[in-house]
């Protein structure tokens, strides 16, 4: 069985010392063992910190986190657990899909002020924004130019 320091977790989630211990006092992280007077964790628990990681970063709360793992730990209403995983992944690809929207809003603001540049390097006018409409940025629309 594999151990890992505590730093060595804490490093590996960029996490503060202090955020572990406060995940084992409410629960997140159970039974770590200690060498002497230093926490070990286990595979076990790393896996745990992997899930919590992903949870967190996506806008789980901690105590849908908390949810989530009592059931892992002691079962319950598993009908409450798919809800709850549900209702996160839905806010999820609701935040993707704005997230691609600003990408493309940022894709045609770099492509004006690169074209910008380039105008100027030439001696030429300066482009017009009226000529970058935001349907040409998109993941699609690119797609669709760099196969033809």
């Amino acid at each position: 069985m594999s151990f890992y320091s505590m730093q060595t977790i804490a490093t590996k989630y960029d996490l503060a010392p202090s955020t572990l211990r406060y995940y084992e006092q409410i629960g997140l992280l159970r039974h770590v063992p200690r060498q002497s007077t230093h926490r070990v964790y286990t595979q076990a628990h790393d896996d745990r910190l992997a899930a919590i990681t992903c949870f967190k970063q996506t806008g789980m709360s901690l105590d849908e986190i908390k949810a989530f793992f009592q059931y892992e730990d002691e079962g319950g209403d598993l009908d409450a657990v798919v809800a709850l995983l549900e209702s996160h992944e839905a806010n999820l690809e609701a935040h993707i899909a704005e997230l691609k929207q600003n990408q493309v809003h940022i894709r045609r603001k770099v492509q004006f002020y690169r074209d910008i540049a380039a105008a100027a390097a030439a001696g030429k006018p300066a482009p017009d924004w009226a000529n970058y409409p935001l349907s040409n940025f998109t993941d699609e629309a690119l797609a669709h130019r760099h196969s033809n």
